[in-house]
């Protein structure tokens, strides 16, 4: 649980590499969320060359960071033969968080960086990696480790206000 109050969006990152077997187990972290209906409709795209991350940089406003990232994970969704369609948001945010979390339990630095469902960002990003027709762009996440050795510190958002027992 620790990993839960200690994540923060980290926007400035070093110059060191991710190693290969980082990047996996963050990806296998993406793929043990829950789907619905066990739709499992999450395409991800794993790019760590210096060149395109500074092209891609330039794509979106929000994207500017992908300067300093020493890697990015874009997440798609597939189009077609959805089980439960309506659900897609849910199944992608829940594999981004799990992507988010295991990212800062191997020290690496992450955020991430909206795009679905802001049309005029997702078609910009489609077009700029040459997505496929049957998959969506989702969500975006740059990352590296740390520039601040306190990235991951604790602060308690707890808001007792926002909380109802049984009526409200």
């Amino acid at each position: 649980m620790n990993v839960i109050f200690k994540r923060r969006s980290v926007r400035n990152y070093l110059p060191d590499a991710i190693e290969k077997d980082k990047i996996e187990k963050i990806l296998r972290a993406a793929m043990q969320a829950p789907s619905a209906r066990n739709q499992r409709p999450w395409r991800f795209l794993v790019i760590q060359d210096r060149q395109e991350l500074d092209r891609l940089s330039e794509v979106a406003t929000n994207m500017k960071m992908l300067k300093e990232a020493q890697a990015a994970i874009f997440t798609f969704f597939e189009k077609d033969n959805l089980t439960a369609p309506l659900f897609v948001q849910q199944d992608l945010s829940v594999a981004t968080m799990n992507i988010l979390l295991e990212a800062s339990e191997l020290g690496i630095g992450n955020c991430w960086l909206g795009l679905y469902p802001n049309l005029e960002r997702t078609s910009h990003v489609n077009k700029a990696l040459g997505t496929p027709e049957n998959l969506e762009v989702f969500s975006l996440i740059s990352l590296g480790y740390p520039k601040d050795p306190d990235a991951f510190h604790y602060v308690d958002r707890f808001e007792p206000e926002k909380v109802y027992y049984e009526k409200f």
